[in-house]
């Protein structure tokens, strides 16, 4: 009887391991996938920026009618 329960013990531990190892790559895999959330964020707002700051420079620019 307690060879079985000690069995049982060993099993449910190494499952118990194995689940907290996935636990840990889907907690990396969420970090990593909000850092690149957070730099196109950023990026983002910078593109944003450089191009309102070309449309204000385009706009000084006049074509000549003929």
């Amino acid at each position: 009887m307690i060879e079985k329960i000690s069995s049982a013990s060993s099993k449910d531990l190494e499952g118990i391991t194995s689940l907290n190892q996935g636990l840990q790559q889907i907690s990396s895999v969420v970090q990593a996938n909000s850092a690149t959330a957070e730099q196109s964020a950023a990026a983002s707002e910078e593109l944003t920026g450089q191009a309102n700051k070309m449309n204000e420079l385009v706009e000084r620019f006049r074509l000549k009618e003929e």
